[in-house]
């Protein structure tokens, strides 16, 4: 029986990438946007069903967006949050406004959608939930601090979920997306915070120029991704899902590489602060 995948950030770039993917096997494909009568007319003309969802609604008004998609496909199989922006702009830079915002798109919205599916994988006993996370999810970054800790949370609260469902039958996985030349560099998806700072000119300039030339310079092909996502995520040849799915040559090194560095940079601090047990207490 072919899946049916809910798919969130299906307008461009990697979202829209695995939508294809999986009408390509089949499958069936609900796809989401804001404004999907924008977006979807090759999806819809190819099989896919259509679906307005703002990821930045309350709980409520998401849980009404499942409730419409289960009246038009009998279940659901697999969900991926793929939808998300980039925010640069420093730490002290970035409006509460701004903050929120960012963590409404990029963690509340994914986490209501996956709350709001829950009930239905529970009573069948069977689901999967992939959040689309990257390598902005593995250490702070200069200039996008604030989405990296967005990422960061959203890799965290995937993995306490894994093992909260797992009991259920539902798979949850975060894929650790690596660079893919996309839009997501680009207007529309870096958003730029309104404060300019200027001490900070020195500090960052260089790294804004980098965000602005990378743009359309990344090495991965978001085809092979989407392919490779869809592949993993149904099970293709007896494949498990994972609770972190690595895609992109460069994430591997990248993910070695934050490993290494953190290590590196407290094991020195053993012999200070590793020995603060009550005694006669065996630290964990």
């Amino acid at each position: 029986m072919p899946n049916t995948w809910l798919i969130t950030g299906a307008s461009s770039g990697i979202g829209r990438e695995i939508c294809l993917a999986a009408l390509s096997r089949g499958d069936n494909v609900i796809a989401t946007s804001r404004t999907p009568e924008t977006y979807f007319a090759d999806l819809t003309t190819r099989g896919a069903t259509a679906l307005k969802l703002d990821l930045t609604s309350p709980h409520s008004e998401i849980a009404s967006a499942v409730t419409e998609a289960l009246s038009q496909h009998e279940n659901i199989d697999i969900l991926v949050n793929v939808a998300g922006y980039l925010l640069e702009g420093a730490v002290e830079e970035t409006s509460e406004e701004e903050t929120e915002n960012l963590y409404r798109t990029n963690l509340f919205g994914p986490m209501n959608l996956a709350r709001a599916l829950l009930p239905h994988f529970r009573a069948r006993g069977s689901g999967v939930i992939a959040n689309v996370a990257g390598i902005g999810a593995l250490r702070g970054a200069a200039a996008a601090g604030y989405f990296c800790a967005s990422k960061a949370a959203l890799r965290i609260v995937t993995e306490a979920l894994r093992d909260e469902v797992a009991a259920f039958g539902i798979e949850v996985c975060c894929v650790m997306l690596g660079h893919f030349r996309t839009g997501f560099l680009g207007p529309g998806h870096r958003a730029v915070a309104r404060e300019r700072i200027g001490e900070y000119g020195d500090v960052l300039g260089g790294i804004r120029r980098g965000f602005a030339a990378f743009h359309g310079c990344q090495p991965g092909d978001p085809v092979k991704a989407g392919g490779v996502i869809v592949r993993v995520l149904a099970g293709d040849g007896g494949l498990r899902v994972p609770a972190v799915l690595p895609v992109g040559g460069d994430v591997f090194g990248k993910m070695k590489e934050g490993c290494t560095k953190v290590m590196g940079e407290v094991e020195g601090l053993r012999e200070v602060a590793g020995y603060t047990d009550l005694e006669g207490v065996q630290g964990h």
